[in-house]
């Protein structure tokens, strides 16, 4: 009867583990579709938009309406780009990111809440600067297609939020000007168009 039972149990892990396994579909980001974009604050009368050029990243879901999708995406911090070279060495400086040193930022997360038909609340740790906290952004799913030139499957979605980023120990040029507002703003809005390849 042991026996039986413990056959019977192994059977049902087994049936478990391959539905799973026949359910659970994996995306990659195509970065040549993607952009990673921010904006922040310059001195309280501007702002300043710009991306990151170098990324990869993991997508897995087993619901057509991604509604449970788990995100894996890793950036390359040198890879900032604000059309100024510069102002893009000084982000690299020590002031700001220290890319040498923090090469990477990495984010994983997944959906936590379904907002509405199409909107997802995203959470999850971003290690930025040495740095791990948790964040919370704004998932916006756009849908499905195939793409018949190269015969493959793509999802679409927006992301938004921000963040301070002085909870990552980056505090460079954060003074008070006569206006009340920071040299270079504190907070870090995102804006991020991410387009997904089913593998």
């Amino acid at each position: 009867m042991k026996k039986q039972t413990f056959l019977l149990l192994a059977a049902t892990i087994l049936t478990t583990v391959a539905t799973y396994a026949q359910t659970q579909t994996k995306w990659a980001i195509d970065t040549m579709h993607t952009n990673i974009g921010f904006n922040v604050g310059h001195m309280g009368i501007s702002s300043i938009e710009g991306e990151f050029t170098s990324f990869s990243g993991m997508a897995e879901t087993k619901k057509d309406d991604f509604s449970d999708v788990s995100i894996q995406l890793t950036i390359q911090t040198a890879s900032i780009n604000t059309d100024v070279k510069m102002r893009d060495d000084h982000l690299r400086s020590p002031d700001f990111f220290d890319a040498t040193k923090f090469p990477e930022m990495v984010f994983s997360g997944k959906v936590t809440a379904k907002v509405s038909a199409k909107i997802y609340t995203l959470k999850g740790n971003l290690t930025m600067h040495g740095v791990t906290k948790s964040v919370e952004l704004k998932l916006t799913y756009n849908g499905q297609v195939y793409d018949e030139h190269n015969k493959i499957q793509k999802a679409g979605f927006k992301v938004e939020g921000s963040f301070k980023r002085s909870d990552f120990g980056m505090s460079g040029f954060l003074m008070k000007l006569p206006n009340g507002a920071e040299m270079v703003s504190d907070k870090i809005v995102l804006s991020i168009g991410v387009e997904l390849v089913k593998l």
